[in-house]
C-alpha cells in the first residue's frame, strides 16, 4: 500500500485521467466528430454546433447539483457514474439515424460527463488535499486536458478512417467505461479516510475563509464571484466556440483532415507546459496577473486565425491559443479554492457554471451562423478577441488575496 504522503499523488493522477476522458473525447473531438456527422446529415454549420450548445445548455442545468453533490456525497461513486453515462452516450450517438438525435445525445446524455469528468469533480478532489502546491497539483492535473486533446482526436480520426465513425465511436465508449476501474481503485474522497492531513490545515488556517463562505448567500453576495464569473465565462467561451468549430475551419483554409487533427494537436500539446507554468505562476504570484496573461495569449492566438491563414499562421495561432488554454484550469481553480475555501469548492464551483452558461451556450452556433451568413470564420474570429481583451478591464476589480495563501483567507 502506498504510504501517506504519496496518496495525494495518487489523486492528482487519477484527476489527471479524468480531464483526459472527459476534455479530450467531448472538447477537443468534437469538431473532429463534427465531420462525418455533417458528411451523414448535412446541416447548417450552425444546426452542426447544436450538439457543443446542448452539451453546454445540460451541463448548465445540472451543474449547481452537482456542485453540492460532490461536497456531500462520494466522490469515486459520482465519477464512476459519469464514465457509465458518457460510455452510454457515445454508444447512443453511433445508433444516430437523423441530426436532430444528436444534440438530444449530448443534451441529456454528454452533459454529465461534461459537468463530472471536468474541474468540478477533479479540482474538488485536489482542493481538498492539498494547501500548499495546489496550483502545481491542479497544474499536472489539468494537464490531462491537453494530453486527451492531443490522443483522442487522432484516435477517433484513425477510428473514423479504419472501422467508420459509428463502430470508431462504440470503441471510445468502451475506452471510456474503462476508466471506471483506477477510479474504483485510487481514488480516496477525503485525506482523512488515509490518516492524512495536508500541512497548511495542521493548525486549522482555511477555516475563517471556509466558514465565511459556507451559505449559498455569502457566496452570491461577494462581488468577486460575479467579476471572476463574467472574465471566466469571457474566456472559456471563445475557446470552447473556437475549439468546436476549428476542424471545419481548417479544412476550409484547404488544409486536409490530417493537417485539421494535427492543429488541434498542437493546441493540446502546447497546453501541456501551459498548464504547468500557469499552475506553478499561481501559487508564487497575484493570481489576477496570471489570469489576464492567459486572457491575452488566448486573444493572441485566436488572432492569428484572421482572414484566410496560412500553414504557419495556423500553426502558430494553434500553439499560442494553446499555451493560454492550458492554464485557465488551474488558474480558475486556484482563484477559487483560495478565495472560498476547500470545503465550499464544490458549491462555488456548482453556482458559478450557470452564470457562464449563457455565452458558452451562444457562442458555437453563433460562430457558426456568422459563417453561414458571411461566409468566413474571420469575424467571428474578430470578435472573440475583442471581447477577451474588453474582459481584462474587469480583472483588476477582483479582490485577490495574496500569494501562497490559498485555502488560508478570503480575498479581502
Amino acid at each position: 500500500m502506498p504510504n501517506n504522503s504519496a496518496w495525494p499523488w495518487i489523486q492528482v493522477a487519477v484527476a489527471f485521467l479524468m480531464h483526459a476522458t472527459g476534455a479530450g473525447v467531448l472538447s477537443y473531438s468534437y469538431s473532429v466528430i463534427a465531420i462525418p456527422l455533417a458528411e451523414a446529415y448535412a446541416p447548417s454549420r450552425m444546426v452542426l454546433m447544436l450538439g457543443l450548445t446542448c452539451m453546454t445548455l445540460g451541463a448548465g442545468v445540472i451543474s449547481p447539483a452537482a456542485g453540492i453533490a460532490v461536497d456531500r456525497y462520494s466522490l469515486r461513486n459520482i465519477l464512476i457514474a459519469a464514465l457509465l453515462i458518457t460510455a452510454v452516450g457515445f454508444v447512443g450517438l453511433s445508433l444516430t439515424r437523423a441530426m436532430w438525435q444528436v444534440p438530444l445525445i449530448y443534451g441529456l446524455c454528454l452533459s454529465a460527463g461534461y459537468t463530472l469528468l471536468g474541474p468540478l469533480c477533479a479540482s474538488t478532489l485536489l482542493a481538498r488535499w492539498f494547501t500548499t502546491n495546489r496550483g502545481i497539483a491542479l497544474g499536472i492535473a489539468a494537464a490531462g486536458t491537453s494530453f486527451g486533446g492531443f490522443f483522442y482526436p487522432p484516435f477517433i480520426q484513425w477510428l473514423a478512417d479504419t472501422v467508420g465513425w459509428r463502430d470508431g465511436l462504440r470503441v471510445i465508449a468502451v475506452c471510456i467505461a474503462s476508466m471506471a476501474v483506477p477510479v474504483w481503485l485510487l481514488i480516496v474522497d477525503r485525506p482523512q479516510q488515509k490518516g492524512y492531513v495536508p500541512p497548511e490545515e495542521k493548525g486549522g488556517g482555511a477555516q475563517h475563509t471556509q466558514g465565511h463562505f459556507s451559505s449559498t448567500h455569502a457566496i452570491i453576495r461577494h462581488r468577486s464571484f460575479w467579476l471572476i464569473a463574467l472574465v471566466v465565462s469571457v474566456m472559456f467561451a471563445c475557446f470552447t466556440a473556437t475549439m468546436g468549430n476549428l476542424m471545419p475551419f481548417v479544412i476550409e483554409t484547404g488544409a486536409s483532415r490530417d493537417q485539421g487533427t494535427r492543429i488541434i494537436a498542437n493546441i493540446a500539446l502546447a497546453a501541456i507546459p501551459g498548464t504547468l507554468l500557469f499552475g506553478w505562476l499561481a501559487d508564487r504570484c497575484d493570481v489576477r496577473l496570471v489570469l489576464g496573461g492567459i486572457i491575452g495569449l488566448i486573444a493572441t492566438g485566436i488572432g492569428c486565425f484572421w482572414g484566410v491563414p496560412d500553414t504557419w499562421r495556423l500553426t502558430l495561432g494553434s500553439l499560442v491559443l494553446g499555451l493560454g488554454g492550458g492554464g485557465m484550469l488551474p488558474v480558475w481553480s486556484a482563484l477559487l479554492a483560495g478565495t472560498y475555501g476547500a470545503l465550499n469548492y464544490g458549491r462555488v464551483m456548482g453556482l458559478m457554471s450557470p452564470i457562464l452558461l449563457p455565452l458558452n451556450l451562444i457562442m458555437p452556433p453563433f460562430t457558426g451562423w456568422i459563417r453561414d451568413v458571411s461566409g468566413s470564420y474571420h469575424w467571428a474570429f474578430v470578435l472573440f478577441a475583442g471581447l477577451l481583451m474588453l474582459s481584462l478591464v474587469l480583472i483588476p476589480l477582483i479582490r485577490n488575496a495574496a500569494p501562497n495563501q490559498a485555502g488560508q483567507h478570503a480575498l479581502a
